[in-house]
């Protein structure tokens, strides 16, 4: 069971659940068989009487008769001697029993059948659940498995190429219809850090928080909906993030038609901020620029710059702007628009 993703202690976290299921799962086959050797070893210590044995000597010939193998005398006991026939019938029926489940274990495992994805989800404690592997879903996994944190898909599809991606780097995937109570249980959503639900289906997504709630009240709980109407209701009715996708996908926009590039804006203090990338034209306004020069109003923040010095997180206000140069900038909208002109070739001058 390979788990690349995960840290170091996490992964001995999920090794030692995976041990602990292997002996629940395998707890009668076990049972019985320690119950014959030491059962049968006891009964042969006090009722053989061939020639004397120790407690220890009397469980190993058990163990050796499971094996239809024997270091003792057929006994002349007739009590005793069903049991060197019923011995090896019923400890090779447990191991065979045994033996079989660990294959079709194993051949789960190499199928990527359900039965080994409910078994791995199972092992999981403080993870997150992603609803819906599309192209939302996919990345929203992608970067969680970037910063190591345990994850478990649910999907309704069983073919598409985005799931063998993720049966390849060995993520837990529930396959059936998330609205249905077992399918989240599958995915152990009840010792869940979060649930992350990125359907494109508003209602889908709203009944799966609902049920994920009940099962879990204190896992965090985001949504992705289309309604900016009815996303506005469920932040205030219930409490849940929601990610309205027209108020996500509006800044793309924007960044194309303008020709630039704008991410997610931010709500700080009650205003909203953007964060941009600008590269420094060769006769743009922003050429011997100081990054203080950009910050002097403390309305534009210049969060990275990187030149030919390399690249420097929160530069210092002397750092000279040179054509080629790169700075990340968080500002208001009206302050961005600003610098990009300026930044336009021919712009000149400062403000």
């Amino acid at each position: 069971m390979m788990l690349p993703h995960l840290r170091i202690p996490a992964r001995l976290r999920v090794y030692a659940r995976f041990n602990r299921y292997l002996l629940w799962e395998f707890r009668w086959a076990l049972g019985v068989f320690a119950s014959l050797v030491v059962g049968g070893g006891l009964l042969l210590h006090t009722c053989y009487h061939h020639e004397p044995l120790s407690f220890p000597r009397a469980c190993h010939a058990v163990f050796l008769m499971i094996f239809l193998e024997s270091s003792i005398e057929f006994p002349d006991e007739w009590y005793l001697q069903p049991l060197f026939f019923l011995i090896p019938i019923v400890g090779l029926g447990a191991i065979a029993d045994s033996v079989i489940r660990l294959a079709f274990l194993m051949f789960s495992r190499k199928q990527n059948q359900p039965e080994w994805n409910r078994m791995l989800a199972s092992l999981c404690r403080d993870h997150f659940v992603v609803v819906g592997v599309g192209m939302v879903g996919y990345q929203v996994i992608r970067d969680l498995l970037e910063i190591r944190e345990s994850v478990v898909a649910i999907d309704k599809a069983t073919d598409d190429p985005l799931l063998t991606d993720l049966f390849d780097r060995g993520i837990p995937v529930i396959l059936g219809n998330a609205r249905m109570e077992t399918i989240l249980e599958q995915a152990n959503v009840a010792q869940a850090k979060a649930i992350i639900l990125t359907t494109a289906d508003d209602l889908t997504n709203m009944d799966i928080a609902l049920t994920a709630r009940d099962m879990n009240p204190t896992a965090r709980i985001v949504l992705r909906l289309f309604d900016e109407t009815l996303a506005a209701k469920v932040v205030g009715a219930f409490a849940m993030p929601v990610i309205s996708t027209s108020r996500v996908a509006a800044p793309a926009f924007i960044a194309e038609a303008m020709g630039r590039k704008v991410y997610h804006p931010f709500q700080l203090s009650g205003k909203s901020v953007h964060l941009t990338d600008l590269v420094v034209s060769e006769d743009g306004g922003l050429v011997d620029l100081t990054v203080g020069d950009l910050q002097g109003d403390k309305i534009v923040n210049v969060v990275m710059h990187q030149g030919r010095s390399g690249v420097q997180v929160n530069p210092n206000n002397d750092i000279v702007l040179s054509p080629g140069d790169t700075i990340l900038v968080i500002a208001p909208m009206e302050p961005l628009l600003r610098l990009e002109s300026l930044n336009r070739p021919g712009a000149g001058g400062r403000n």
